[in-house]
């Protein structure tokens, strides 16, 4: 198999975590942890540090081929959190100007696209992945052909790519312009959507409902073990139920390692054809800086997630108790599920969740400063206590899914 991709330091500030991978080398880990014993050529870019490090594998891995072009710096991405968008160090803008050119010829070829270099492939059968929520760049316009294509991309870039936002068009864009064999559009938390022809309905492929969430790098397992089984002679939706596992396993241990825990997957799957409609309660303290950071952040990604929330920090701010305290109820009153950001044990947080309760409803509580007897009474009610943000977020869509 040919791997090309991107060989980036991956950094998070919340929960801390470092590490080099990038979307090519992941799928190099993933595919040799795994008992991949065929032959892997993989292309990339580095500088003299990633190069180094890419060395150094190669002598722990004697059948992987490395072919690189060495650049002066490789990019880094820096995330505040799993759910945020990466800043990329130096901006992408800074490899616009006299890029590199991998260009490849083979059989099977698992392709993601790169910010620091332009691709050019001829290959029969390919798993194009252009991994860039902001300037994704289709498989056509690199100059690559393809005797079979398969395209994966998420909603965004699909949107993008297309400049067409329903899923027909969209659909239509890729086997009409892009000559796809085949499609698969990821859904984020709802799972993936599978074309096998521009004629049929989508096959829905389950997203899995594991114990944690960690996001970073799990769209790159998705692709690579897709095309591992594809490439293979797996059918196209046994492949991508298999990526989707795959998927799951990684998201839930951030380990690359999975065939053994694939024998025994026990994840229930979710099948979820629409967007939640109903409202989200934001309960949580604003006071300081910290707070309305936090407060703002989870806001912002429900926003993003397409949900509907209420917030009294966003909708109804500071005031006296006579001015706030009932439109705060009634927000309360119209929300199906509570998000509360419980750290500080602040009064007017604990009243709502309370409430919530009481009328009720669903409550997924965030907290990671706390100890078990200060969260006896949300524990004995049922609430769903987490102190991982990205899992906590999304357990809450899951839950409003169900409704």
């Amino acid at each position: 198999m040919i791997i090309i991709g991107g060989t980036y330091s991956e950094i998070c500030f919340e929960p801390i975590w470092e590490n080099i991978y990038g979307s090519g080398f992941r799928a190099v880990n993933l595919l040799i942890d795994n008992g991949y014993s065929r032959e892997i050529d993989y292309y990339t870019c580095a500088d003299s540090e990633i190069k180094a490090h890419l060395q150094y594998y190669k002598k722990l891995n004697v059948n992987v081929n490395f072919h690189i072009k060495e650049i002066k710096k490789s990019p880094e991405f820096h995330y505040d959190h799993p759910l945020k968008t990466p800043r990329i160090i130096p901006r992408p803008d800074v490899y616009c100007t006299n890029k590199e050119e991998l260009s490849i010829e083979g059989t099977n070829v698992l392709a993601y696209g790169l910010i620091e270099a332009l691709i050019n492939i001829k290959a029969n059968d390919v798993v194009y992945d252009p991994q860039s929520p902001v300037n994704p760049i289709s498989f056509s316009a690199t100059g690559s052909t393809a005797d079979r294509l398969i395209t994966i991309v998420n909603l965004g870039e699909a949107e993008k790519l297309s400049g067409k936002t329903d899923i027909r068009d969209i659909k239509e864009y890729f086997f009409d312009y892009e000559k796809c064999f085949a499609l698969i559009i990821k859904m984020g938390a709802k799972g993936a959507y599978l074309f096998e022809s521009i004629n049929d309905s989508p096959i829905k492929i389950p997203v899995f409902q594991t114990n944690k969430v960690w996001p970073i790098g799990s769209g790159d397992v998705f692709s690579a073990f897709f095309a591992k089984n594809w490439f293979s002679g797996t059918n196209l939706e046994d492949s991508a139920v298999l990526a989707s596992k795959a998927t799951a396993i990684y998201s839930n241990t951030k380990d690359l390692s999975l065939k053994e825990r694939l024998d025994s997957f026990s994840f229930n799957s979710l099948l979820i054809d629409k967007e939640p409609v109903g409202q989200i309660y934001l309960a949580g303290p604003f006071f300081t800086f910290s707070e309305r950071w936090l407060v703002n952040e989870v806001w912002n990604t429900f926003k993003s997630m397409g949900l509907k929330i209420f917030s009294p920090f966003h909708d109804v701010g500071h005031g006296q108790a006579k001015d706030v305290v009932s439109k705060d109820l009634e927000g309360l009153d119209k929300s199906e599920i509570v998000f509360a950001i419980i750290d500080g044990l602040d009064s007017g947080t604990l009243f709502e969740v309370g409430y919530a309760i009481c009328k009720k409803k669903k409550v997924i509580a965030f907290v990671q400063n706390e100890g078990e007897e200060s969260l006896k009474m949300l524990e004995g009610t049922n609430c769903i206590i987490e102190r991982d943000l990205t899992t906590a977020i999304y357990k809450l869509y899951w839950e409003l899914a169900k409704e």
